[in-house]
């Protein structure tokens, strides 16, 4: 069986545990499968929730939701950080290709990090951000956001 193949049909399994219509349903080519990443995630600390979408051939995201009471958070600049552009230049990582490396801004001190990104087998969006390799890093763990996002960017509860 050819990958492209192999790609239909695991889409097509996908399409129909997810409540799709496999009658229907037509699958793209195997090089034109979005990545499992693609999506709005919120943080571990549920505070914020990102979007990752494509940027050209790469992947990035920003800032969409925010939990907060009093006024919207701002960086240290005064600009509010919904809409903030915080993860850059994803590309496919060519000996895994399910992981994705790109860099990560922190806010608070305008430092940039390399990253790395992927899905694990339990839908949650693994990131990890370092100085130089990845094993000196530190990994998040963010889950599928399924709330809404109101006015001003702020997250439903």
């Amino acid at each position: 069986m050819h990958i492209a193949q192999k790609a239909a049909c695991v889409s097509l399994l996908l399409s129909v545990m997810m409540g799709g219509t496999a009658v229907h349903a037509q699958v793209p080519p195997a090089t034109t499968v979005p990545p499992a990443v693609l999506g709005q995630w919120v943080t571990r600390n549920h505070k914020g929730v990102f979007e990752i979408t494509r940027c050209g051939d790469n992947l990035c995201g920003k800032l969409v939701g925010l939990n907060y009471s009093d006024g919207i958070p701002r960086d240290q600049t005064g600009r509010s950080e919904c809409g903030l552009p915080m993860l850059r230049d994803f590309v496919r990582d060519p000996d895994q290709p399910d992981r994705w490396d790109g860099s990560i801004l922190d806010p608070n001190t305008n430092h940039v990090y390399q990253a790395r990104m992927w899905v694990n087998q339990s839908g949650q969006l693994k990131l990890r951000g370092y100085l130089g390799i990845p094993m000196f890093g530190q990994t998040q763990t963010w889950l599928p956001y399924n709330g809404h996002i109101g006015p001003d960017c702020k997250m439903s509860t």
